[in-house]
């Protein structure tokens, strides 16, 4: 079993520690951001990502370009991780969401990263045909 906490949780202990709620909202999660020992950010991001950290799968095997040439696999932590956890917790925001207008434009967002993501899994294609 996991101890997720919900958003909601997370922002109510920094503010027991102490941190100070801004106005401003997180561009990933739509969260208020967060000013703690200095530094602002926004918490629920930073328990997500603290979280992943210690459930990241194993590196993945090299596989093939679209050239048929072996690519390299990128390490934990690297943009595919990134864009990973940006999707998914993309879609947790949708799912808990109770407005459609913001469940549109969150799964819009979804539907962009998901194309970004797959071009930066397999490639642009070449333009020089080789």
């Amino acid at each position: 079993m996991t101890d997720t906490k919900s958003p909601d949780e997370i922002m109510a202990e920094y503010l027991l520690k102490g941190g100070k709620m801004l106005s401003k909202t997180c561009p990933v999660c739509h969260s208020p951001l967060f000013e703690y020992k200095g530094e602002t950010f926004c918490v629920v991001c930073k328990e997500d990502s603290l979280q992943n950290q210690t459930t990241r799968p194993p590196v993945p095997p090299p596989r093939s370009g679209p050239d048929g040439a072996v690519q390299e696999p990128v390490a934990p932590g690297g943009l595919e991780d990134e864009f990973a956890l940006t999707l998914r917790t993309l879609l947790i925001q949708a799912r808990e969401e109770r407005d459609s207008t913001r469940i549109l434009n969150l799964m819009e967002s979804v539907k962009k990263g998901a194309e970004a993501y797959a071009l930066l899994l397999y490639g642009y294609g070449r333009r020089d045909n080789s």
